[in-house]
């Protein structure tokens, strides 16, 4: 089978690269390997923009220059400048190109009390935005072949080729193609190479949101075409999340979903502490990837939240001090503490004890080290200045009143930001390339996989909601290119 553009993945990266080159007459072909499009971003709760028309109509007057600026500050000048300013320049102009092509918007907003208001909110999140660019690809003339999984490029002096796959039935096959997009989106479920490139490791694997066949199989065949290597070890870290089995009809368990009170109480900023008994950061930080930095330095990767009954009267009665993003707004109450936490506390992921030392045992936790941290913590709330972390006094919330409660949170991510090195026309770059300038012709990548968008730390402080908007525009970048490409290598 031929096509003029192969795509290797169905997610936002890569419909809207086959949408982009379709739409200006290209023969497109996208491989999936699930049976659905979508992939991690139909995750998604938001887009990143700036200067769009959403924000023009309410006034809300953030430039890309300032976004800019604050991005590159914050990855402290290790992102590829040029990709990072084509990108958000884009941004604006990518929210009208998807309105037009059927994804609703609902708002610019803020994702946690002080962000700035670049997170453009969509209905029925991502799977509004995927689902719209299906139907565009499928209006374009684009094909789309589900459960077949791309294994390898083919090459021809130098040149792209074409895509080996395999089929639903294990059948091989070869799909001819002038240019390729690699969009597969990373490798997040890949032990080994979770294991072997990124610090959070295979802590993360079971709890990674929306990552489902990421195995790397489009970062280790972009390597295998001498590709430059880039971004591997950064993962879009996010806060804790709670875990809770739940039975089978036939046995065994299964992880349970999100659960907006349980998880609520988890990301309230009362006294957390990790498998040492020990506090680790400011509990009043609210930028996730901050949080998920420090919670994968800890021992086995896992924080307690510790709490009083008069705190839980207070969740009770005066709701949470804490909004958790879209899910849970400041001053939602908890109708019923114990109650909520019940399944919990029957799968050994939250305690209630009379004492501190109580609550220490049942957390596995040494009780003399559990008791000096809430001696202390309790100090900083009674002078209302924490010593250790500077914590927001608005928070500090001392442990005084049995039972106490404790709550277990695991790390997560939201996928792999990196592996393959692409320049500013997401052109895979040369990994014996003297310059950084020379590209493997005709091979593009976009999206997850694609490295040089962040140095070592997710952004979600400045430029909320850049990895789902990254997809797509790096998607649309590498369409046009492949398209340019292509008529060029027709010409000659």
């Amino acid at each position: 089978m031929q096509a003029d553009f192969i795509v290797i993945g169905a997610g936002g990266a890569g419909l809207a690269a086959a949408v982009t080159a379709a739409e200006q007459g290209t023969r497109v072909l996208v491989l999936e390997r699930s049976r659905t499009a979508g992939g991690a971003t139909a995750f998604a709760t938001g887009t990143f923009a700036v200067e769009s028309r959403l924000q023009r109509e309410r006034g809300i007057r953030i430039t890309a220059d300032e976004a800019f600026r604050r991005h590159m500050f914050y990855t402290h000048y290790l992102s590829n400048p040029r990709l990072v300013r084509r990108v958000i320049d884009r941004s604006a102009d990518t929210i009208d190109w998807l309105e037009k092509r059927g994804t609703e918007f609902i708002e610019p907003a803020a994702f946690y009390p002080g962000a700035p208001r670049t997170w453009h909110t969509m209905k029925l999140d991502g799977r509004g935005m995927t689902r719209a660019l299906e139907r565009a690809a499928g209006e374009a003339g684009v094909r789309i072949r589900f459960e077949t999984r791309a294994k390898g490029l083919v090459m021809e002096d130098g040149h792209i080729a074409g895509v080996r796959a395999e089929c639903r039935d294990g059948r091989s096959v070869e799909f001819r193609g002038r240019a390729v997009l690699i969009a597969d989106g990373g490798f997040a479920n890949n032990e080994e190479m979770m294991k072997r490139y990124t610090r959070a490791g295979v802590h993360t694997i079971e709890m990674a949101v929306g990552q489902t066949g990421k195995e790397g199989d489009g970062i280790r065949m972009a390597w295998e075409a001498g590709a430059a290597e880039e971004g591997t070890g950064l993962l879009q870290l996010g806060p804790p999340r709670v875990v809770k089995k739940k039975r089978k009809k036939e046995g065994g368990a299964t992880r349970a979903g999100f659960d907006k009170h349980v998880t609520a109480i988890l990301r309230q900023p009362f006294l957390w502490v990790n498998a040492n008994g020990d506090r680790f950061l400011d509990e009043s930080e609210c930028s996730f990837p901050h949080i998920g930095n420090a919670l994968a330095r800890q021992p086995g990767q896992i924080l307690f939240n510790l709490f009083d009954h008069a705190s839980r009267k207070r969740l009770e009665q005066e709701g949470i001090r804490a909004g958790v993003g879209m899910f849970a707004d400041r001053g939602m109450k908890i109708p019923d503490v114990p109650a909520v936490l019940q399944g919990w506390f029957e799968d050994g992921e939250a305690w209630l004890a009379d004492s501190v030392e109580g609550l220490a045992e049942g957390m596995g936790v040494d009780g003399k080290r559990l008791r000096a941290t809430v001696d202390e913590y309790n100090r900083f709330c009674d002078t209302g200045r924490d010593a250790l972390f500077a914590k927001d006094p608005e928070y500090l919330e001392p442990l005084r009143t049995p039972p106490f409660y404790a709550i277990k949170g695991h790390p997560t991510h939201v996928g792999t930001l990196g592996g393959i090195r692409i320049n500013h026309k997401a052109e895979v770059v040369k990994g014996d390339s003297p310059t950084g300038l020379d590209v493997v012709p005709g091979l593009y990548a976009a999206g997850n996989v694609a490295g040089g968008l962040y140095g070592d730390t997710y952004d979600a402080s400045h430029t909320l909601g850049l990895t789902s908007a990254f997809a797509v525009i790096s998607g649309r970048i590498a369409g046009e290119s492949a398209v340019s490409y292509i008529r060029n290598a027709m010409i000659r």
